[in-house]
């Protein structure tokens, strides 16, 4: 099976019980984590580039890409975004301190999902092992996909998130905006694409 056939399978087959946080300590946390998702005091005024540096990270810009302009939102911030020049998709990327075990980055990751899809709760799936290791250099990956309900998602239909986390240095969160399953199935199955953003 090549990685094109990993990496469509996660997102269009795997189907795993939706999180239930029935435990107070996990509400709290989530309580505190969407806070940090939308606020800019909780988030790291570096840039891009200087990120990348500190969390040993390597961005290659695919082709038929061109850097866009960051759009401020109170649901999720990120610090860098790319725009197809052939279909309608945009990618941003967002680089949070890491959750430090595979649980936590799950919640993390269902509590963006909740911000972008106007508080929606999404399928969340992990990256098979250990591909995620090879594939982006991380200790764990989850994958989710969630229509779009926010100020995070304007102009675009649906959102895949990924999150690759690597122990005590950081969570990247590459989401992938677009309106039609073609267009996203033709990204992720561009290497340059789908890896563009791994750890080194």
């Amino acid at each position: 099976m090549t990685p094109e056939d990993d990496r469509r399978n996660v997102w269009q087959h795997g189907r795993l019980p939706i999180l239930r946080f029935v435990r107070m300590k996990r509400m709290s946390w989530l309580v505190s984590v969407a806070a940090a998702c939308s606020s800019s005091e909780a988030w790291s005024q570096e840039s891009f580039a200087a990120l990348l540096a500190k969390d040993s990270l390597s961005f290659s810009l695919p082709k038929g890409f061109a850097a866009l302009a960051v759009v401020v939102n109170p649901d999720v911030q990120y610090q860098f975004a790319i725009t197809s020049s052939v279909a309608k998709a945009e990618i941003r990327y967002a680089i949070f301190p890491s959750s430090n075990n595979a649980q936590f980055a799950e919640m993390f990751l269902q509590t963006i999902c909740l911000n972008v899809s106007g508080g929606k709760t999404c399928n969340i799936r992990p990256f098979p092992q250990p591909a995620v290791r090879t594939e982006f250099g991380a200790d764990g990956g989850f994958t989710s996909m969630t229509a779009l309900e926010s100020h995070f998602g304007k102009g675009y239909k649906y959102c895949m998130a990924n999150l690759i986390h690597k122990n005590d240095v950081a969570d990247v969160v590459t989401f992938f905006l677009f309106d039609d399953m073609k267009v996203l199935q033709s990204l992720i199955a561009q290497e340059d694409v789908f890896h563009a953003l791994r750890f080194k």
